[in-house]
């Protein structure tokens, strides 16, 4: 395809460019995109190890059933063993400096409760779950220093150093996961003096209590049924019911109406997992709140390094940053939600005094278009930057993250997108005509290729023959909670294998026919904005009013570039870009009625009613 020049960035007026500012080079730039952690250190090698082992470690742990001589009770040792592991998963990902902590302590913790009198099988898989710890700590350690290394190379390219521009608003980041961790760590704080509570009132009811020797006679999944030797006749709550043979003899502790199995104390099991729920969130959002509040009053205290760069936001209100010479913004280096600095604005475009004489269409194309700015600050994963830049009437406007610095996920993008991971078209920039779109005046149409519709047929099989299997289960065995969760999720797929079975998008005289799961709608060429191939894999169709056209959840971008391929849904959001920039280039003939599309949801639903209906009728 053909490529078009983009506009000329807006320049930033001199005085707000602090003296001896240089210029971050694509060269620079470049450099500082290659700094990157060892392939080993990939969260995912970790998280895997991590899972796998642990996994391993329980299948091979040996589970003793409950005796008189050793009770069952609350372990609160394990539920922290428990707690780490599953934190970890999360942490070893997103949080390194928390796993340089949680790693080896939950490694201290294997190593006292799990290794001492193991058998052979528990013995490797903990200790394979000790090295997996160690792998992942190695893991955190290395992307530190990745971030330390992009740090000082920055630091390097600039060569000095300046202090925000004034005036700063006061510092609020961090304060919002600060109080929701403190929020849930409360919440498990309670749940954990709610368990003590019971382990102590249980123990005081076992020293009052009057022992009594009787027979098991029956059980189910919650209780066993016992008869004393004086023939009373009695149904205890029991957790592992499994462990009382019919037939065999248990000791029983009575005080009052107080009753239970010697062999079961109380075990605190629903409040240690009301703990988990709420603890492992709540530490997350506390160390996260804390790091960024970190991070920015560190970069409040004092002078930090200044680099002359490009910005761009994108359709999502993400700010792309460009080196300071590629006026094409084609090589996004780094990206993050940006709001204004000044005290008492939170918006991206400030508020003039004509704003309800401009059209908000006009007002986000300006923002979407390249500006020159300064960075402060020293860009890496998870860091904070302020940028100087204008806004659309050409003053000076100085921008925060709003949320951490993040980069591009691929060093593969699309040269004339701004964002990462999305084949996007951008309102202001002239967009290239792909070699794939041949017009001849008649109407154009893009739909499913096999492949979609292969897995389609699949979904929609399953999910027809899960609702009826389900709903002759509600008929005939009465109303489960499990049951009715089950069929809600399978109905749930009713719109994805519409989708993937008949979607389609029809290009005429007139503007664009969109046939989704459930209606056709009529899109005219007028109030097209933007047709996108989003980075979760959806294609997202934008018009003035804020409102978009959505078909979720369509393909695998990374796949996709992984193997070269060029799916149906990405040529049609190329194709339908170069229609809305490229008039001449539209049909010129109108699409017939039938030729607009037609939605298969409510056909596959009508199906998907009668096929149960007749299952559970026969």
């Amino acid at each position: 395809m053909t490529e078009t020049p983009g506009p000329t960035p807006a320049p930033i007026p001199s005085g707000c460019v602090p003296a001896g500012t240089p210029v971050w080079s694509s060269e620079e730039a470049a450099r500082w995109s290659r700094v990157r952690a060892a392939s080993w250190a990939r969260p995912l090698w970790s998280v895997l190890a991590l899972l796998i082992t642990v996994v391993w470690a329980i299948a091979a742990a040996p589970e003793p059933p409950c005796t008189e001589v050793a009770p069952c009770g609350a372990d609160w040792p394990g539920m922290v063993e428990m707690g780490l592991a599953v934190g970890l998963l999360y942490w070893l990902a997103r949080l390194p400096e928390l796993t340089l902590v949680a790693a080896p302590v939950l490694a201290a913790v294997v190593a006292r409760l799990e290794l001492p009198g193991a058998g052979p099988n528990p013995l490797a898989a903990n200790l394979c779950v000790l090295g997996a710890l160690g792998f992942g700590w190695a893991a955190a350690r290395e992307r530190i220093a990745a971030r330390r290394r992009r740090r000082d190379l920055v630091e390097g390219s600039s060569g000095v150093r300046h202090p925000l521009p004034e005036p700063l608003a006061r510092l609020r980041r961090g304060l919002i996961p600060i109080g929701a961790g403190l929020l849930l760590v409360a919440v498990a704080a309670f749940c954990v003096a709610q368990g003590l509570a019971g382990v102590r009132d249980d123990r005081r009811h076992a020293d009052h209590a009057v022992p009594a020797v009787a027979k098991v006679v029956g059980r189910n999944d919650e209780s066993v049924r016992v008869r004393t030797d004086d023939g009373r006749r009695l149904r205890l709550d029991s957790l592992y019911p499994e462990d009382h043979r019919v037939g065999g003899t248990v000791t029983v502790l009575e005080d009052g109406s107080w009753r239970r199995l010697v062999s079961e104390p109380y075990d605190a099991m629903g409040p240690q997992l009301g703990v988990l729920a709420a603890g492992l969130p709540g530490l997350s959002l506390l160390v996260t709140g804390l790091l960024a509040r970190r991070r920015a009053a560190a970069l409040r205290r004092g002078p930090v390094p200044v680099l002359r760069v490009l910005e761009r936001m994108d359709e999502d209100g993400l700010v792309w940053i460009h080196a300071g010479d590629d006026t094409a913004c084609r090589r996004p280096v780094l990206g993050a939600g940006f709001v204004a600095e000044a005290p008492g604005a939170d918006e991206r475009e400030p508020a003039h005094p004509a704003a309800d004489d401009v059209d908000m269409e006009e007002l986000i194309s300006a923002a979407m278009l390249p500006r020159e700015a300064v960075m402060f600050g020293s860009p890496y994963d998870g860091g904070e930057l302020f940028l100087v830049t204008t806004f659309r009437d050409g003053q000076p406007a100085v921008l925060r993250t709003s949320g951490p610095v993040r980069l591009p996920r691929s060093v593969r993008r699309p040269v004339s997108a701004p964002e990462t991971e999305a084949h996007a078209a951008t309102d202001g920039v002239a967009t290239a005509v792909p070699a794939t779109l041949v017009t001849t005046g008649r109407p154009l149409s893009w739909g499913p290729g096999a492949l979609a519709r292969a897995g389609g047929a699949a979904l929609a099989l399953i999910m027809i023959a899960g609702v009826a299997f389900n709903t002759r289960a509600l008929v005939t065995g009465g109303f489960g909670v499990k049951t009715v969760f089950f069929l809600l999720c399978l109905l749930s797929w009713l719109g994805t294998a519409a989708e993937l079975l008949n979607w389609r998008v029809t290009a005429d005289s007139s503007g664009l026919w969109l046939s989704g799961w459930w209606k056709v709608r009529h899109l005219p060429w007028d109030r097209l904005r933007s047709a996108r191939y989003t980075r979760e894999g959806s294609v997202k169709i934008r018009m003035p009013d804020g409102g978009d056209w959505r078909l979720p959840g369509l393909g695998m971008p990374k796949l996709e570039r992984r193997f070269g391929l060029n799916p149906s849904y990405v040529s049609m959001t190329e194709e339908v870009t170069a229609l809305r920039d490229h008039p001449e280039l539209r049909p010129t003939e109108p699409v017939p009625p039938r030729g607009r599309g037609f939605p298969l949801g409510p056909g596959l639903l009508v199906l998907t009613l009668f096929v149960a209906g007749a299952w559970t009728l026969h």
